[in-house]
């Protein structure tokens, strides 16, 4: 006897699973022995869509956007625009970067593989583990701005302050950070790609990075950040249509009740698991307390997380990318900017993980632990509650993030490649039009370089979780020496290359040797493991440290950063339009104080207080996870509202100038520019004309304010230095007419 889809009487059994992943084999119950079974669930069509034409549509419409910025909000571009978009980014804009360049393929994909190993606790360490580092990064951004404000990379700092050899050894542990992030980015890509629609994996290892080559080639460091923003907004709207399906629409699930009864099911000792394939999971949680899936108290879950904590350190304060981020806010913003950057990111892998991953065990998905660790399950989970709308969504997620997190990763390449190595060893004289010429030919040597890498580690078979849990191995040493660059003036150029090399050495001997020692063997497997990369990701940061302290304690340095605040811009005629008063000392002592208070102590929330706190809960009861839930859906929305909308609402004013452009001719324009000169001559010969109409718009605006109910700019307001400073052009026109009538008519020629 079968029901009327064919399977026999219950099955699935104990009604725990989905019916179409099960079958009738010969009058019995049995289940798919993987998800995805070598089949792809979309065609090869969908793939070349995804990957071809949203990446021309970036390319496209993102260089349409720099030339809107050119052509109407008038910024030129020369070498300083292309490699530090001017330095007057502001907070939500850089915040909307961070997220976008820290949304690695691994964070969609990986976060919710540890929630399906490990349960809740999965999605919170890998959140707060790679949250704390973006908080404290900010605190070194602050930094940049006081002591090395005209500076392009980080390289380029090490080398003023530490010298040559120094320099030489950071940028070897930068490059090879770059690179460690890149594989991440396209392995996972590539094998989302190829799982969903059976494109060849070559192929989608080398097509992910066209669009994104494009759009970098024509806009540099502001084509990225725009782009990044969309990428962001796309990310967070998918984010939050899979959150609130799972815990609120979902007619499999659609209940935080539902998913708690669902995941205690799948995890109890009493369920039938003989229908169970090798490979995929059932019964209770090795290393979780009383094997539940709702528990804090987990040992795969905390290992993970200190793993986690370690190797993200050296992937934000190795990544060249993120002081190039630093290098390009305004000096207001930067501090603000991370801080709001580290908790929108804390979202995407905490609610997307704490959802999909969750789902995919509640709803009893036949994934394998190795499709797991190839990052797929949220594909999987997507597919199960959407059908083929919800692998489009993920497949548009992944591809968001491995361009937006990519295009920082290609200029963070080519800025070493211009500045570092062109300018420093090749060229020293090197114009700006020739830093411009070799940004560019390095963003597409590069581009051309991530297909190769990519391809070449997919036929070694390593995977993205693999590098994921061994890179803090191989990078880990220099975080230290990294962050005591700007923060001690003690520590010492010998020490620093010590070190980044005894430190590395030393954690991929321990590595290597724990997983010997534990497994009898050294391969892709047992490397990957958790005691051996624990072990050895700890002993790297630990010893790096060790070292470069020890040595500056026994032959201090005493740096002044004199050598750093004098790195020169290259363009000389490039005109910066941030006011003096945001480079002032005191401002930016203040904002140090403010990204250390903050950073520490939400660092110690996340990594310390709120684990603390959910310890005592033991197992999570539905209350309690009701309320966990609460918190993730919460957060995911908050976020995604802010990192939307806070970018639009700041720059508004040049949203309007674009506008306003749009729609006016450019015959039209050009009249009102050539008015415009014409007054500004004939103003520029009558002194007394030009200091009249001063004092009527400084009237006009304070009759303005008045109006509006805000009191009027006074005392030590900046726009009270541009009222000084008018009335001081008044008075020196009346005594000096024929001098400012040069001036102005050539000033006004010069706009």
């Amino acid at each position: 006897m079968t029901s009327n889809n064919g399977l026999p009487p219950n099955c699935p059994p104990d009604g725990f699973g989905l019916p179409q992943y099960f079958y009738n084999n010969s009058g019995s119950c049995a289940q798919q022995t993987s998800f995805f079974a070598g089949h792809p669930l979309l065609s090869v069509g969908v793939g070349y869509a995804v990957v071809l034409g949203f990446g021309a549509f970036f390319a496209i419409f993102t260089s349409w956007l720099v030339w809107l910025d050119k052509r109407y909000v008038g910024t030129r571009q020369s070498s300083e625009w292309f490699n530090t978009a001017g330095r007057n980014v502001k907070t939500g804009l850089i915040a909307s970067v961070i997220v976008s360049q820290w949304t690695w393929a691994a964070t969609i994909l990986q976060s919710s593989n540890v929630a399906f190993l490990n349960g809740v606790s999965g999605p919170f360490w890998y959140a707060s583990g790679a949250t704390v580092q973006v908080l404290l990064f900010g605190i070194i951004a602050v930094e940049i701005k006081r002591k090395a404000p005209n500076a392009h990379t980080v390289c380029e700092i090490v080398r003023a302050r530490w010298g040559t050899a120094a320099h030489v050894c950071f940028l070897c542990f930068c490059f090879l950070t770059n690179t460690i992030v890149t594989a991440m980015l396209l392995l996972g890509g590539a094998a989302v790609v190829t799982a969903l629609t059976g494109l060849n994996v070559y192929l989608a290892s080398f097509l992910a990075p066209i669009g994104v080559i494009f759009y970098t080639l024509a806009g540099g460091l502001k084509a990225t950040f725009l782009a990044s923003y969309i990428h962001s907004a796309i990310v967070h709207g998918v984010l939050v249509t899979f959150v609130l399906l799972v815990y609120c629409f979902s007619p499999s699930l659609g209940s935080p009740s539902a998913v708690f009864n669902n995941l205690e099911f799948a995890a109890s000792p009493t369920r039938d698991c003989r229908l169970t394939n090798p490979g995929q999971v059932c019964g209770p949680v090795e290393g979780n307390y009383e094997g539940s899936y709702m528990t804090m108290l987990s040992s795969g879950g905390f290992m993970f997380g200190v793993v986690n904590i370690v190797g993200n350190f050296g992937a934000v304060f190795l990544d060249n990318g993120y002081w190039m981020s630093a290098i390009a806010a305004r000096p207001s913003s930067t501090h603000r900017g991370y801080i709001l950057g580290g908790l929108v990111w804390f979202a995407v892998p905490f609610s997307l993980g704490s959802s999909l991953g969750l789902a995919c065990l509640a709803l009893g998905l036949p994934i394998t632990v190795e499709e797991a660790s190839r990052g797929l399950v949220p594909p999987a989970a997507a597919v199960a509650l959407m059908g083929d709308a919800g692998a489009v969504l993920i497949l548009i997620m992944v591809f968001m993030a491995v361009t937006s997190a990519g295009s920082a990763e290609l200029l963070a390449v080519s800025s070493l490649m211009t500045y570092d190595v062109y300018r420093t060893y090749i060229n020293p004289k090197a114009t700006g039009r020739q830093i411009l010429f070799y940004s560019r030919v390095f963003v597409l040597s590069y581009g051309l370089f991530m297909g190769v890498l990519a391809v070449g580690l997919s036929e070694l078979q390593v995977s993205l979780g693999w590098m994921y849990l061994v890179m803090g191995v191989l990078i880990g040493s220099a975080v230290i020496p990294i962050t005591n660059l700007l923060l001690w003036k003690k520590a010492n150029a010998v020490g620093a290359i010590a070190g980044c090399v005894i430190g590395m050495i030393s954690g991929v001997v321990s590595w290597i040797t724990v997983a010997a020692v534990m497994y009898g063997t050294v391969d892709l497997k047992t490397t990957g493991q958790e005691a051996p990369t624990l072990t050895g990701n700890l002993v790297s940061l630990l010893v790096g440290g060790i070292v470069h302290v020890t040595l500056s304690l026994m032959y201090p340095d005493h740096c002044d950063y004199s050598t750093t605040r004098a790195i020169q811009l290259v363009d000389r005629d490039w005109d910066s339009d941030i006011p003096p008063w945001e480079h002032d000392e005191s401002r930016l002592k203040r904002a140090r104080h403010w990204i250390v208070l903050w950073g520490v102590c939400l660092s110690v929330v996340l990594l310390a207080l709120w684990p603390l706190l959910a310890l005592p809960a033991g197992v999570f009861s539905l209350g309690y996870f009701t309320f966990w839930v609460v918190i993730a859906i919460a957060w995911g929305v908050v976020a995604s509202a802010v990192i939307i909308f806070l970018p639009v609402y700041e720059n508004w004013r040049g949203l309007l100038l674009v506008i306003d452009g749009l729609f006016t001719s450019d015959i039209l324009q050009e009249k009102v520019d050539d008015i415009g000169l014409r007054l500004a001559a004939i103003m520029a010969t009558i002194p007394e004309a030009e200091a009249r109409y001063l004092q009527y718009k400084r009237e006009i605006n304070e009759l303005r304010h008045r109006s509006s109910g805000v009191p009027s700019s006074e005392g030590k307001s900046p726009d009270q230095g541009l009222e000084q400073g008018q009335g001081q052009q008044q008075q020196q026109q009346l005594q000096h007419p024929g001098q400012f009538q040069e001036l102005q008519v050539d000033g006004h020629i010069g706009q």
